[in-house]
């Protein structure tokens, strides 16, 4: 696969690393893996049920994994954790990309209002009993609902909304309905090709990007001490077995001065 960045969403940050003092960063496009299991550098938890393979069909190339959630039972499904993560500190930008696909078959979409695609503090259940974790995360998500008194800006059916955690800073105008899965026969976004879902965190507002257009913003509050890790969670929601593929993810993010 090729990583292509468009729209100015990258600003500045550069692919590769040309200057490593001023920027560092986490890519993974699991070209060549091996089925993932926890003895590698992620955590994979289960709800009862799901898994996570290296999917092998022609249109993957061999570089893509397959999140399938093993059952349509509300709740059950996986979640996967890299163990790599980056700290952002007060004068830091950071970029996020991840290129999924909610579905095997173009035409048919096999999305859930259980996922979550983007960057958490470490936990092995962002997303449980239907209710997304109330921890610092950045990221895009199908729930309608967290565990703190705060409901989230609640996307409709077939929709994922951007959202930036602690819980007091997710409602914003704007952000709930940021992408919308298309089931529609090649015109659907996510279903019939993939999708690139991108964040960029700059002077603590995050910008939402949808193939390189930006769908949204909102203000995001993360402590600066939090390590957040790329984090991936597919969950069925009593009626589908949730599946996605996952292309590739990056995040980089650049250093402050008093790193250089």
């Amino acid at each position: 696969m090729t990583v292509r960045y468009d729209s100015g969403m990258a600003g500045g940050f550069q692919f590769p690393i040309t200057t490593p003092q001023r920027q560092f960063q986490v890519f993974e496009d699991f070209v060549g893996a091996y089925n993932i299991a926890d003895a590698e550098s992620v955590d994979i938890t289960n709800a009862t049920s799901g898994t996570v393979t290296i999917d092998t069909t022609t249109s993957s190339h061999g570089g893509c994994l397959l999140f399938d959630a093993g059952a349509d039972t509300a709740a059950q499904g996986v979640q996967m954790q890299m163990d790599t993560g980056i700290v952002l500190d007060e004068a830091s930008d950071l970029f996020f990309e991840a290129r999924v696909r909610f579905a095997t078959t173009a035409g048919t979409t096999l999305f859930t209002d259980e996922m979550f695609v983007g960057l958490a503090e470490e936990d092995n259940t962002v997303i449980a009993s239907s209710k997304l974790s109330d921890i610092g995360l950045v990221g895009f998500t199908s729930c309608s609902a967290d565990n703190a008194t705060d409901d989230l800006a609640q996307p409709t059916a077939g929709f994922m909304s951007v959202v930036g955690s602690p819980a007091v800073s997710t409602t914003a105008s704007g952000s709930a309905d940021a992408v919308k899965v298309n089931t529609a026969a090649n015109a659907g976004v996510g279903v019939d090709d993939y999708v690139r879902l991108g964040l960029v965190i700059r002077n603590g507002e995050m910008q939402a990007f949808v193939n390189g257009e930006k769908v949204g913003s909102k203000i995001s509050t993360l402590p600066t001490s939090l390590r957040l890790k790329p984090t991936f969670v597919c969950q069925a929601d009593g009626s589908t077995q949730g599946k996605f593929l996952l292309d590739y993810v990056l995040v980089t993010c650049s250093r402050s001065s008093t790193a250089l």
